[in-house]
């Protein structure tokens, strides 16, 4: 599901951009799963099971939008009902770099 959404909510922002998923690593932090990480040409992804959220990355590495998991459940839902496309929210403004939590 974190897959189909994360392609649409790019895929709706990036019209001149492939928005298919190039490469999905697995994330194991001291040997426990702990996320996935997805990479697609303008964007980077990375989906953390303990946060049950999804932060999206620019090509530039800044933050640009996080999903919590129960708006990635909404989505999925309303897009199974009406068939729309979600548009990723345009960026708030700029965060510090104190703001910002980075994958180890």
């Amino acid at each position: 599901m974190i897959r189909s959404h994360l392609c649409r909510v790019v895929g709706a922002e990036q019209k001149e951009s492939s928005n298919e998923i190039l490469s999905e690593s697995m994330l194991i932090r001291d040997g426990f799963f702990c996320g996935r990480c997805f990479h697609m040409e303008s964007h980077r992804a990375i989906w953390f099971i303990e946060e049950d959220e999804v932060k999206i990355y620019g090509i530039d590495g800044k933050l640009q939008h996080v999903l919590s998991g129960e708006e990635i459940d909404q989505a999925a839902t309303m897009e199974m009902e009406t068939g729309a496309i979600l548009k990723m929210p345009e960026p708030e403004q700029p965060q510090s770099s104190d703001d910002i939590r980075r994958a180890a």
